[in-house]
């Protein structure tokens, strides 16, 4: 797999973030690609190509040419896209920890996909892709991490032909959240097991702002988006279970006070429309929803995921 470099691996690998990244990519290149892709995505990488297509079909989603996969770790999303769309041609793998790049290697050898992926050291604030040439932007929760989100969304419709697609697994908080929800669930520290897998200090503190996470609101994504003149869709895919079911209630009815008081789900919060679906309501307010059919095998598997699609004018 051919590597270009667009910031020097030697300047990178200072940082404190990707010193500790490199280390966790380090502890996982001798793994096999299920056991890198269920780290990465919760999915073995056959479980998330299924997780995609049913996506892809429900949308009616078809993608051709060549993309990029920004923040792209081993590139897991691209290979699935690749295993479900003979018209691609080429993917981009954009990542800022150079040593995922042997991540992306084995993946791609073992699911057969090498010969369409190419690994970019760089940042997605930072494009150095010609104006109006690439067909689509993959995102599989990176761009809630962007330090700048608005220079973030100007790259890539700069980047994206006319009528290009971004298409973001990622998410997006309900409008009604407010700010000292936000503050409060970036302050949530990791578990000891999520230390021990990305080679954490247990003993030292790490929350989730200090692992670069960010809580956009949904207006958030679609203001700036209509900026840089990128038409969105909003989908929520999730499964509907009896827990399910009580859940998006707590997170929709239950007022946030209340659940700093007993201190239980503050990071739990719930779009108004996948209550409204479970009583028949597939969109409302410009957000469509789906049920999640495929069989979920591995516990850490997602049952919901917000996708946001943006096109170019």
């Amino acid at each position: 797999m051919r590597k270009t470099i667009w910031i020097s691996e030697d300047k990178l690998n200072k940082i404190d973030w990707i010193i500790k990244y490199n280390k966790a990519c380090d502890k996982w290149k001798y793994a096999n690609m299920d056991d890198i892709s269920l780290f990465y995505s919760y999915f073995t990488v056959n479980e998330h190509k299924l997780f995609v297509e049913e996506i892809l079909n429900k949308i009616n989603l078809k993608l051709n040419g060549v993309g990029l996969e920004i923040g792209a770790g081993p590139g897991i999303l691209s290979n699935s896209v690749l295993k479900l769309s003979e018209k691609v041609k080429k993917i981009y793998l954009l990542e800022k920890v150079p040593n995922t790049y042997n991540l992306m290697k084995k993946v791609a050898k073992e699911n057969n996909t090498i010969d369409k992926l190419e690994c970019i050291i760089g940042s997605f604030n930072d494009l150095r892709f010609k104006d109006n040439s690439l067909d689509f932007v993959l995102d599989f929760d990176s761009i809630h991490h962007s330090e700048d989100f608005d220079r973030t969304f100007k790259e890539i419709a700069r980047v994206l032909k006319p009528n290009g697609f971004l298409i973001c697994f990622d998410r997006a908080q309900p409008n009604y959240i407010k700010n000292e929800q936000i503050e409060d669930m970036l302050n949530i520290e990791y578990s000891k097991t999520y230390k021990l897998e990305n080679n954490i200090d247990i003993n030292k503190k790490f929350t989730r702002r200090m692992n670069g996470e960010h809580e956009p609101l949904l207006k958030d994504w679609i203001s700036t988006a209509n900026k840089y003149k990128l038409r969105s869709k909003i989908y929520i895919f999730h499964k509907r279970g009896l827990k399910d079911f009580f859940r998006a209630i707590y997170g929709l009815l239950i007022p946030y006070q209340l659940k700093k008081i007993i201190n239980k789900g503050i990071n739990i919060t719930t779009h108004y429309q996948v209550l409204l679906n479970y009583f028949g309501i597939d969109k409302y307010n410009n957000i469509r929803v789906f049920k999640l059919d495929y069989k979920l095998k591995s516990r850490r598997s997602p049952r919901g995921k917000m996708i946001l699609i943006f096109s170019k004018n």
